[in-house]
């Protein structure tokens, strides 16, 4: 079955990505299973290592390391040691373990307790991980950073390894000289040097001079034209030398075995850390070939059988097209409880095969606890079994035909196969008699239905599509077909059954037309008018379903416009009561100056000694004005208050900022005005009438600072603080800062205005709006602070 879906290339190409010895054999073993608990947490595995690395922004770190499985429980008896090798594999496992650890310690830092992503089954596993640092200790103190055995191991094996490189210098001077003299004399050929045999060094004599160098032949070439002797005066030496290296090798020995024996104290914590990080990167290996296959796991996943797939493609035939520059239709596609088993039809290479094998293949994928590529809200179940019949699988030492394969292949399914069953049948009912074999086809599929079976069948018959008409349980299905370019559309389409298209393919190829009349002829024309009924029903759903999706769209469209006019409704009713509240503050700040005139005038009338009759009436005229005041006041506050209109000259306040701006000109919805010594546009709701006079310019005299370009650079930061400042004072520094950052060729630079009101962050974006420094102007990604920074391109 997995060769015939394909599920070998996808064991193949995951066993690749896998960096250890468990997990290769955690790959190796990867079987479809039923038992959902399972299933779930190791789907539940990749989601969570696909969302860690996408929200991390870094690669999970490397879970590789060499084999040492045979190695660890080779040395349980006393004596017996590691090999080098091994414990380089030893020290890989040790540091893969604590960079893993490290890594979520870093990440639970960052994320903190109230992270909406989680990750709990990957940190469980994580959590078998236990530090064995003694261990990695010693073995960094053992070995060098090439893998060998460092100097550093002991101090015994410090002092031999200086003693044979003292003896190596003399060993090589001495046998130099020899040399030096074996080429003056021609013994040696010139082109030729000392040499090593068997971990001693020795001159490449020529044949007929082995009797002017005195020593020990070891070995010849070959050709028998060069001898290899070592010549008396090193061999003592060389014997010395020799008696050293085995020294050094007895000290290796005895370190590796010292080392081994707090190795086995700590077994049971090894074994942990290699079968954890061995499943992280069985679980990293499956994430990996889901990013390359942008496969998923559906969040919608049930115990029970059935599948409601949204987008559905095969990921080999995907990845293929996109090679050659095509683009993969997706599959929709759905089993219920209600409508079981699908019935496709359609023409030749129209994609009935293919949707056959990608159901096969997901669902196996998905059963192995594999990210399958699809839409994510896709829903999908648990079947107990797949029952496939795909392809010829004609079969010569059983003498059996494709037609008899595929009646065995029936016979067990009937015998098998029950309500949590999975069927894929290609090709239902061919190679034998049409009439035959469609009817028996027919009583198998009306068998299945009754044993409430679940299944995807492709057919050409009539007959078959005809049945699942009258069937509540079974549904037809088609593969669309363009019949004006006649070609394939490679698109399923679940409700109606397809047509075979079979007399416009063969027009199209150029067969000639009398053969098509008289194939016509011979099928009837009540077959041909029901195929031509056919296509025009195809033809009038794809019409419908275009119309469709297009009010789909404009009913979306219209819905976001309706959510605009709502909002923008809402902002005006709080514009209009802002406005009603700054009148009142207003007309209580006239009142409130009224009467101290009043009093102030009463107070001159006193002073000036005028009669206190005089001074009555007068205080009773005002009391009568100040009543009509607060009278008009009050009626004010009653009324909807107009939008205010503005005019150049008028002063104004702008929302978010302390002073009081000039209007200079007014264009449309937006008005240009001057807040003191910056000029911006701004949209007219934001201004509000203001009582004040406008802010007054600051003259001061201008400073000219000649600094060299590096020294300029050497105090310049690439991000300026206008936080706190009042408007002003904010543009003031923002335009230094810019002129100053141009002109010492540094960009991007960052404003740091911070969100609040959103007052400052708009006098920012009209400064850069309006400069002609200014290149281009964005929010800061927002993991470095987002709306609150503007990155000014210069």
């Amino acid at each position: 079955m997995e060769e015939k879906l394909g599920f070998v290339k996808t064991r193949e190409e995951i066993l690749e990505r896998c960096g250890n010895e468990v997990s290769r054999h955690l790959a190796e073993s990867i079987k479809f299973s039923t038992d959902f608990k399972e299933i779930s947490h190791q789907l539940s595995l990749v989601r969570e290592m696909q969302t860690l690395t996408a929200s991390s922004g870094s690669a999970f770190p490397s879970t590789r390391y060499g084999d040492i499985k045979e190695a660890i429980s080779a040395i349980r008896p006393e004596g017996t040691y590691l090999p080098i090798e091994k414990c380089i594999s030893l020290r890989e496992l040790l540091s893969a373990s604590e960079e893993v650890q490290r890594y979520f310690e870093q990440y639970s830092k960052q994320e903190g307790e109230d992270s909406p992503i989680c990750i709990d089954n990957l940190r469980e596993v994580a959590s078998q991980i236990v530090p064995v640092r003694n261990v990695s200790k010693r073995l960094s103190v053992i070995l060098d950073d090439e893998g060998n055995v460092s100097d550093s191991a002991s101090p015994l094996l410090r002092d031999i390894r200086r003693e044979m490189a003292r003896m190596e210098v003399g060993i090589g001077k001495t046998i130099q000289s020899i040399l030096a003299q074996a080429h003056a004399e021609g013994w040696v050929d010139k082109d030729h040097s000392v040499t090593m045999r068997d971990g001693r060094l020795v001159l490449p004599v020529i044949p007929h001079a082995k009797r002017m160098v005195r020593g020990i032949l070891h070995d010849e070439s070959a050709t028998g034209k060069t001898l290899f002797i070592e010549p008396e005066a090193v061999v003592e030496a060389n014997n010395k030398l020799r008696e050293k290296r085995s020294e050094e090798k007895r000290e290796i020995v005895r370190i590796l075995k010292e080392f081994t024996a707090l190795v086995r104290e700590h077994l049971p914590e090894i074994k942990s850390n290699s079968l954890a990080l061995g499943v992280l990167d069985f679980v990293t290996a499956k994430a990996k070939w889901g990013s390359k296959y942008h496969a998923i796991v559906p969040l919608h996943l049930s115990a029970s059988p059935g599948l409601q797939w949204k987008e559905a493609r095969h990921p080999y035939l995907e990845h293929h097209l996109k090679q050659e520059g095509k683009s993969i239709v997706p599959l929709d596609i759905r089993l219920t409880k209600r409508e079981r088993i699908l019935v496709i039809s359609g023409p030749n290479a129209g994609g009935k095969s293919v949707c056959l094998k990608s159901v096969g293949l997901l669902q196996y994928m998905l059963q192995c606890g594999l990210p399958v590529p699809m839409s994510e809200e896709s829903h999908a179940g648990i079947f107990n079994n797949i029952f496939l019949d795909i392809g010829d699988q004609q079969s010569l030492e059983n003498d059996l035909s494709t037609y008899s394969s595929h009646l065995s292949n029936m016979k067990h399914f009937i015998l098998h196969a029950g309500s949590h069953s999975l069927l894929l049948i290609d090709e239902f009912g061919s190679g034998t008699e049409p009439v035959i074999g469609g009817a028996i086809a027919e009583s198998l599929l009306e068998c299945f239905i009754e044993k409430k079976c679940f299944g995807v069948i492709t057919t050409h018959y009539t007959n078959i599509k005809d049945f699942c008409e009258t069937q509540e349980s079974a549904v037809n299905g088609a593969m669309l077909f363009d019949r004006h370019k006649i070609e394939p559309l490679f698109k399923l389409s679940i409700g109606q059954p397809g047509s075979s298209f079979a007399i416009e393919i063969s027009r199209k190829i150029g067969l000639p037309q009398e053969i098509l009349g008289r194939a016509s002829e011979k099928v009837g024309e009540e077959f041909i008018m029901q195929d031509q009924y056919l296509q025009s029903i195809m033809r009038d759903k794809k019409y419908w379903e275009e119309r469709r999706a297009d009010l789909k769209t404009k009913l979306s469209e219209l819905e976001q416009e309706k959510r605009k006019w709502e909002e923008r409704n809402e902002k005006l009713k709080l514009k209009q009561t802002q406005l009603i509240k700054e009148a009142e503050k207003q007309a209580a700040a006239i009142i409130k100056g009224a009467n101290s005139e009043i009093e102030k005038t009463i107070r001159e009338i006193r002073e000036s000694g005028a009669d206190k009759s005089v001074t009555k009436e007068l205080r009773q005229n005002l009391s009568e004005q100040h009543r009509r005041l607060e009278t008009k006041s009050r009626s004010s506050e009653k009324a909807s208050s107009p939008a205010p209109t503005f005019k150049p000259g008028d002063s104004v306040a702008v929302e978010g900022a302390a002073e009081v701006g000039e209007v200079l000109e007014i264009k449309g919805k937006k008005a240009r005005i001057r807040l003191g010594q910056i000029s911006m546009e701004v949209p007219v709701s934001r201004l509000k009438p203001s009582l004040k006079s406008p802010t007054k310019v600051q003259k001061s005299t201008s400073k000219i600072v000649l600094e060299s370009g590096s020294e300029s650079r050497l105090h310049f930061k690439p991000q300026i603080d206008l936080r706190g400042m009042r408007a002003n004072e904010a543009m003031e520094a923002l335009a230094y800062y810019i002129d100053d950052a141009y002109k010492i060729n540094i960009s991007p630079v960052r404003i740091l205005h911070g969100t609040g009101t959103g007052a400052l962050r708009e006098m920012v974006r009209s400064f850069c709006a309006s400069s002609h420094l200014v290149k281009s102007y964005r929010d800061e990604h927002a993991d470095r602070g987002g709306a609150g920074i503007t990155v000014v391109e210069l």
